[in-house]
């Protein structure tokens, strides 16, 4: 059997529920502000000129070109809202008013981890799509970068400095090499790689510096937005850490099938844990594409695992599963057609990943593509649409993909097609809810 969570004060069900409308209506009173910061500094959708494979996206933009400008990073509104809801049950416990928080390091560090990482990672990438549009604005903002550049990497060596010299990383670093005595020696030397890497860039001069991060950061062409290298990185780094705390420190070294048992993976379980995180968080990426339905298809996922946690006795993990989903139905409020503001990718990848993530902790991560059907498919249609494309001399097999934009392109409309997937997405919850409770 998997190792448990370690155990946390029981929350009651009035309890779970009241922090998600907590959430609900924190975030409901928190979006005419942040709406109003977002039209104020211009932070809108950039149309989208190219598909995936670089041709012209006709169809998104035969359906979709009256929305450009439409406000977007809605994603920081969401967790922000969450993480004020965690601090809040954390103030209250502090006062004594409470008797238990919502920031548990069994149930929470690690979701919430995830869901701010990805969310800052997101973030930049929709900073940089907006900015990146206005070439004037994007050499104004240079200079900035590289400060805010060298200072995270001195910041990484500091971090990683006291970290050492107060032997916390030197213990985390010695555990997958137990029994050699020189292993904290890693933890030096990439404190020392930190510190030549700060050096070094803070050696060069600024002209170059800005070209370095022009074609690191940034990606050139017409498709803006963070670099594909330090994207791609910073996923595998984050879902790395986060699949390292499940095998290292929780022990974590399988997964349950339903109706069959354990099947261990041993040191498998990482680059497992990897692939489910980044998979998912992409994968919710994609379906964010029209009005409603990646936020809809989210309160149902996080709605089910709640309920999944709650049964396995996670309630603290179910209170956070509750205020994701009070968070995001607050800015699904306003998301609905026709969108007051879109999320992005400041809130479609932490979410993915923090989904990935209590997947994971509730050992029921087989359950996830059903679950999580419809994004599933949504990331299957872009699959098959470019292996088509590669494979067939340009033949498609959607009129567009992903597979929302094709429903669109046969004329259902944008509101039909996004209540239709709902319905598909709940069905599927409800099945995988009835196998995590009675599969076992």
């Amino acid at each position: 059997m998997l190792p448990l969570l370690p155990p946390r004060p029981d929350l009651s069900l009035l309890a779970i529920l009241g922090y998600a409308f907590f959430a609900f209506v924190l975030g409901l009173a928190l979006t005419p502000g942040f709406v109003s910061f977002l039209r104020r500094n211009k932070l809108g959708k950039q149309l989208r000129v190219e598909t995936v494979d670089g041709r012209e996206a006709s169809v998104f933009r035969k359906y979709h070109e009256k929305k450009f400008g439409t406000p977007t990073m809605g994603g920081v509104l969401i967790w922000g809202s969450i993480v004020l809801t965690i601090a809040f049950s954390r103030l209250m416990s502090y006062l004594g008013i409470l008797e238990t928080s919502l920031l548990q390091r069994g149930q929470v560090y690690i979701p919430l981890f995830m869901l701010l990482s990805l969310g800052i990672l997101g973030a930049v990438d929709d900073y940089l799509n907006i900015v990146g549009a206005n070439e004037e604005q994007w050499n104004r903002l240079l200079p900035k970068v590289r400060k805010w550049f060298i200072g995270v990497i001195c910041l990484a060596a500091v971090a990683l400095a006291a970290a050492y010299w107060f032997g916390s990383l030197e213990s985390l670093l010695t555990i997958p090499f137990a029994g050699r005595p020189n292993s904290g020696v890693i933890g030096l030397g990439i404190l020392l790689g930190f510190l030549f890497i700060a050096l070094l860039f803070l050696g060069f001069s600024g002209a170059l510096m800005d070209d370095v991060l022009r074609r690191f950061v940034m990606r050139e062409g017409k498709k803006r937005g963070l670099g594909v290298l330090p994207k791609i990185t910073s996923l595998l780094l984050l879902s790395f850490v986060a699949a390292g705390w499940f095998y290292f420190k929780n022990g974590y070294d399988g997964i349950i099938i339903p109706f069959w048992g354990e099947i261990p993976l041993g040191w498998w379980y990482i680059p497992f844990a990897m692939l489910v995180i980044i998979g998912t968080a992409n994968a919710v990426n994609v379906t964010d594409g029209l009005d409603g339905l990646a936020g809809g298809l989210l309160v149902i996922a996080f709605s089910a695992f709640g309920v999944l946690a709650f049964m396995g006795d996670l309630s603290i993990l179910a209170a956070f599963c509750a205020v994701a989903a009070g968070a995001i139905a607050a800015f699904l409020w306003h998301n609905v057609p026709p969108a007051l503001f879109f999320m992005g990718d400041t809130g479609s990848l932490p979410l993915g990943g923090a989904l990935a993530v209590i997947a994971l902790m509730t050992d029921q991560v087989i359950l996830l593509p059903l679950i999580g059907f419809v994004f599933v498919i949504e990331m299957l249609s872009v699959i098959i649409q470019l292996t088509s494309k590669k494979l067939r001399g340009g033949k498609k097999v959607f009129r567009a993909a992903p597979i929302h934009h094709h429903f669109e392109a046969l004329e259902w409309g944008e509101s039909k097609v996004t209540m239709r997937l709902w319905i598909v997405g709940g069905f599927c919850a409800m099945l995988g809810v009835i196998l995590g409770v009675y599969g076992w």
